[in-house]
């Protein structure tokens, strides 16, 4: 236990509660005054959560996500979309003392923070991860203007009822 860690907590609950649920509450409770706990080979470190994530917490996937406000690291892998564009979008939603990078050569996400979050993350890039149902093909004019182009194809697209492209 971490020098730092001190006090008192008093659980009421309305009905008993299993072992998985009590250690469920214990690491909220850690969690809400800035501790994690950090299972090892013998015991279970009790540490500040700006330190948790350069410990060896365990590793997450689809399978074991992990459980509640444990905290995992977990690769998170995505198909359609550059990783590092992901980043800054999440970024916000991971807190302080978590961590989040993209891996380009492999297109993964690597997130640290607890395994209750992880999961909102990987429902967000599920979310977010889509192929394009719409194929855009450039195609270079030599012998005409974009404009002219746009103005042709907007004329023909209102004459069939469909709205064309503006721009």
């Amino acid at each position: 236990v971490d020098p730092r860690v001190k006090g008192k907590v008093t659980v009421v609950s309305s009905k008993p509660m299993g072992s998985d649920e009590l250690y469920q509450v214990f690491l909220s409770i850690l969690n809400v005054h800035g501790f994690s706990a950090v299972p090892g080979k013998n015991a279970t470190k009790i540490i500040p959560l700006a330190n948790a994530k350069q410990q060896a917490i365990p590793s997450a996937s689809k399978r074991k996500p992990g459980k509640g406000e444990q905290l995992v690291t977990r690769i998170i892998h995505v198909e359609n979309v550059p990783a590092s564009q992901l980043v800054p979008i999440l970024r916000p939603l991971i807190p302080q003392q978590g961590h989040l990078a993209a891996y380009p050569p492999t297109n993964v996400l690597i997130a640290s923070d607890t395994a209750e979050n992880i999961k909102r993350i990987v429902r967000l890039i599920n979310e977010i991860d889509q192929a394009s149902d719409s194929d855009i093909e450039l195609i270079e004019l030599n012998n005409a203007s974009a404009e002219e182009i746009v103005r042709i194809i907007n004329s023909l697209m209102q004459k069939s009822g469909n709205k064309g492209p503006t721009d």
